[in-house]
């Protein structure tokens, strides 16, 4: 294992663990500044995610063999000690006496004097008791399966609970695993590709214009950068597919961010006029190049806010989609640091801030009008019930069913209500809701 690739993780974990960086952000500036070759950005991508994944996991095993507890340890000592203890139990790939050695040289780099002896001694230890390893092991799941779970696939409990919950205890389970595993890296193409991208992406046979690639080679990366390719997750793409504003409508994206969803909605509707409401200018000024770089400027505008705040002027719209703040529950095998900052109470949070953003955007839907809502979690509180909640409070609105389109089969995608419920397990996709909501004609 190259040591660069160490040491560049154990930078990037301790800016993620310890100065609340964003683990996608952090990496990927990271590996922009260095000089690393595909090999090794691919290793320490996976060390970066699979030790903020199995955090859980990996700090119960450690806790066996350190007596004065983790949280008494410094930075550079527990974060080789998870970085190690995560090649240890989950890759294979790397000889154990390998990723030991590197773990005590880094440490020598970077901790007190001493150290290095205790993080090797802690280490040997483990590979003389692998028996500790399986910590899960102490639990019963029929009397704590919540606890079971949450050790066996490094989930807090109360996400743990809240995928039996969701799904019962056999399949959360597979679900959790699912959300533990590298996803693969999905795109849509702006423009005809050159035929050497063939060799890097494969066609999603159900959803237009969707492309898969295992891994982002540099080929690939480079038609990224020229804005040949757009990065987006398939469940991202079908809210885009779900949405499928008609040619030269009027749309609304009340909650834009970098203007993914908004670019898509254009990309469908030929002719469409976009307005893109998104406090962060920063964000906007994203939205407005990328815009710009695929031809589409000229009928895309921003307005830098929150809807609330957005002129009356503006008027009324043909499809307003609020693709709304949530947990971001349905990603975090994409951003696992979420699943430590997370609460049960960011649900309720939550799940105000999206009624009062469906009342606020149900007003901006012209008569005869569709709004579209998702958020990408998997909470009943953000999806289906939030759904239930606004149509019994706005009955100018009814359910829709998915638009009719020759090449996607929504029966694979959607509930018997007709709603988008996407998840890892079922079609490795993150975990969406989205619900269609047509206004009825006065």
């Amino acid at each position: 294992m190259s040591s660069s690739s160490r040491s560049i993780a154990v930078d990037v974990l301790e800016r993620v663990t310890f100065d609340d960086a964003y683990s996608h952000i952090a990496l990927s500036s990271a590996l922009d500044k260095s000089k690393l070759d595909e090999r090794d950005r691919g290793l320490t991508t996976e060390l970066v995610y699979g030790t903020l994944t199995r955090q859980r996991t990996l700090d119960a095993v450690l806790s066996k063999f350190v007596n004065r507890g983790l949280d008494k340890l410094d930075r550079p000592v527990l974060l080789n000690l998870r970085l190690a203890a995560y090649q240890l139990l989950f890759l294979d790939r790397i000889p154990d006496h390998a990723a030991v050695d590197e773990a005590v040289e880094m440490t020598k780099k970077r901790a007190s004097r001493g150290a290095s002896g205790f993080v090797n001694g802690v280490l040997r230890s483990m590979l003389r008791k692998r028996r500790q390893w399986n910590v899960w092991d102490d639990v019963a799941p029929e009397s704590n399966p919540t606890k079971y779970l949450g050790l066996r696939h490094s989930l807090p409990d109360w996400l743990a609970a809240r995928l039996i919950e969701a799904y019962g205890f056999d399949k959360a389970m597979d679900m959790a695993k699912a959300f533990n595993a590298r996803p693969p890296h999905y795109f849509r193409a702006v423009s005809e590709l050159p035929d050497q991208a063939v060799d890097d992406l494969r066609k999603v046979d159900d959803v237009p214009g969707a492309l898969r690639a295992d891994q982002m080679t540099d080929a690939t990366r480079d038609l990224v950068e020229r804005s040949k390719l757009v990065v987006q997750d398939l469940g991202s793409q079908l809210v885009g597919h779900f949405a499928a504003p008609p040619a030269g409508s009027s749309v609304l994206d009340a909650c834009a961010g970098l203007g993914g969803k908004t670019l898509h909605l254009a990309a469908l509707a030929s002719d469409s006029e976009l307005l893109a409401v998104e406090p962060q200018q920063s964000k906007l000024d994203h939205l407005q190049r990328s815009a710009s770089q695929i031809g589409i400027s000229d009928r895309t505008s921003t307005f830098r806010g929150v809807l609330e705040d957005l002129p009356e002027k503006n008027g009324s719209f043909d499809l307003v989609l609020v693709d709304a703040p949530c947990t971001g529950l349905g990603v975090i095998r994409r951003h696992p640091e979420t699943r430590w900052r997370r609460s049960a109470d960011d649900i309720a949070d939550r799940a105000a801030l999206q009624a009062q953003l469906l009342a606020q955007a149900a007003r901006r839907v012209a008569p005869g009008g569709l709004l579209v809502y998702s958020v990408c979690t998997f909470t009943a509180e953000e999806g289906p019930r939030q759904i239930t909640r606004f149509l019994d409070e706005h009955p100018q609105f009814q359910r829709e069913a998915p638009p009719g389109l020759d090449d996607l089969d929504w029966s694979t995608y959607t509930n018997d209500l007709g709603e988008l419920v996407l998840n890892p397990l079922d079609h490795d996709s993150d975990a969406f809701f989205a619900a269609r909501l047509r206004h009825h004609r006065e």
